[in-house]
């Protein structure tokens, strides 16, 4: 199958896909390209513990702290809570889909079936005066108090959504140069909310090594599935 596999693997991957790798700086052999495409297998990989951890501890946050403000779990039902039209049909898309699945809209389920975007659109402007800063403190309890506004926290999630979308899509995220930067801020707003969650992130962590080996390693392990 030598002879055959870098036809297969465009074929799999599609000719598209690689070139926007090309077009990104790679040396241009069917190696180097195949390399770059495994390593950025490998560092979306990698950040996957990461961007989970953010994203279950966010929520989670919110929740707690707005169900405690509002004195009901159903607080995202409340109007003086989420008063804009496109997160409101965000909580009823979500009920929805709970629904068509035969389950029932406990508050849990539905927390648990909002996105990621629902929760990082919270911290739009839009939403100043309405649930911050006034739920900041409780929903990050170890942020400096000195930088701890919804305008910083609006910047960052925003950001580590935008990396969480080119992860979760396969987009090529091996070519940012401030990636090294990105990951350490992730890892720093996990420990925001929660430092235990980020302490059991680490254990599972392996984005420093992966990036750190870099493309070399990948090319190692495909030259021998190359034909000669």
């Amino acid at each position: 199958m030598q002879g055959d596999f870098s036809a297969l693997l465009r074929k799999a991957i599609s000719h598209e896909r690689l070139e926007a790798y090309r077009q990104r700086g790679t040396a241009g052999s069917d190696l180097n390209l195949f390399a770059h495409y495994a390593w950025n297998i490998a560092l979306c990989e990698s950040l996957y513990p990461a961007l989970q951890g953010l994203e279950v501890a966010l929520r989670n946050s919110i929740h707690d702290t707005a169900t405690t403000a509002y004195r009901t779990e159903f607080w995202f039902d409340d109007p003086r809570a989420i008063p804009h039209p496109r997160e409101q049909d965000a909580v009823r898309k979500a009920k929805e889909t709970l629904a068509r699945d035969h389950k029932p809209h406990e508050a849990g389920r539905v927390v648990a079936e909002l996105s990621f975007g629902f929760w990082t659109s919270l911290f739009d402007v839009r939403y100043e005066q309405i649930l911050w800063p006034r739920l900041l403190k409780t929903v990050f309890p170890f942020m400096p108090r000195h930088i701890r506004t919804r305008k910083t926290l609006s910047k960052r999630l925003h950001r580590i959504r935008h990396l969480r979308n080119r992860v979760f899509h396969h987009e090529p995220i091996w070519h940012w140069r401030d990636l090294i930067q990105q990951h350490a801020e992730l890892c720093e707003a996990i420990a925001w909310i929660n430092p235990a969650m980020l302490e059991m992130i680490e254990l599972l962590d392996r984005f420093t090594d992966v990036h750190r080996h870099g493309v070399e390693l990948n090319e190692t392990k495909l030259r021998g599935l190359m034909p000669r």
